[in-house]
């Protein structure tokens, strides 16, 4: 995966979870802190991203963006619900943040 892969993918974490810690993404990534620090530093030119530290801190994004909100339609997003509530595991994962990100702004998993 490359950094502006990477960056890309967390954009898209943060704009499902909204939080997410350093540490986190290191492992997910297979990264140290460092370069997701680097790599956050180089996303707060063009994104609403920003860090906190100590307790209850990470990085965080701007609730007032959601690029990506609302782009399914009414009967794509019940199919996703209805695929959701019968996934297990990983998959279960996945269509949440699948639909997180594309589906209603307000939609209760």
């Amino acid at each position: 995966m490359t950094a502006a892969d990477r960056r890309m993918e967390i954009i898209s974490i943060l704009v499902v979870s909204g939080h997410v810690t350093s540490r986190e993404l290191a492992q997910e990534f297979g990264v140290t802190r460092r370069t997701i620090l680097h790599d956050v530093a180089a996303l707060s030119y063009g994104y609403p991203v920003y860090t906190k530290p100590g307790e209850g801190g990470g990085i965080f994004i701007m609730d007032s963006y959601k690029p990506y909100c609302n782009t399914l339609t009414l009967s794509e997003q019940e199919k996703l619900m209805e695929m959701y509530t019968k996934a297990e595991g990983g998959d279960k994962e996945i269509l949440k943040r699948v639909l997180r990100k594309y589906g209603a702004d307000k939609l209760e998993l």
